[in-house]
């Protein structure tokens, strides 16, 4: 596998990090899917936020390498971040971080989508900061 998919993919395939089911304590977990089984790709995330702040978030995800690896890299990139910071992360972004051909952006808009569904009725706007 290594000699098929860059490194950061081939690492996060063979071992999956932040994989749900989320199991909430304290508090209901967001939740937001997109994608389907049959299409190729399908992809859930599940969060907790305290503060404004993303205490946990985890995946559960139907995909090929790269959709699994770039649902781990949101798990880690977004855990402890503002709430806000979820729009932050793009098809794009995630293809730069892990080397990821163009050809899969599709594959990596059904994680953002997901993504978004999460915290869609999440107040993501950002703190004021105090003058």
């Amino acid at each position: 596998m290594a000699d098929e998919y860059p490194t950061p993919v081939a690492r996060y395939f063979s071992a999956p990090v932040n994989v749900g089911p989320l199991q909430a304590r304290g508090g209901p977990a967001l939740r937001g899917e997109a994608g389907q089984i049959e299409a190729g790709a399908w992809v859930v995330f599940e969060a907790i936020v305290e503060n404004r702040v993303i205490g946990q978030l985890v995946f559960q995800a139907y995909g090929c390498p790269y959709v699994i690896a770039a649902c781990c890299r949101v798990t880690e990139l977004l855990r402890g971040c503002h709430a806000g910071e979820a729009a932050a992360v793009t098809a794009q972004r995630l293809a730069a971080d892990l080397d990821i051909p163009v050809g899969k952006l599709a594959s990596l808009l059904i994680i953002q989508d997901a993504l978004r569904n999460c915290f869609r009725d999440w107040d993501t706007t950002p703190p004021a900061v105090a003058p």
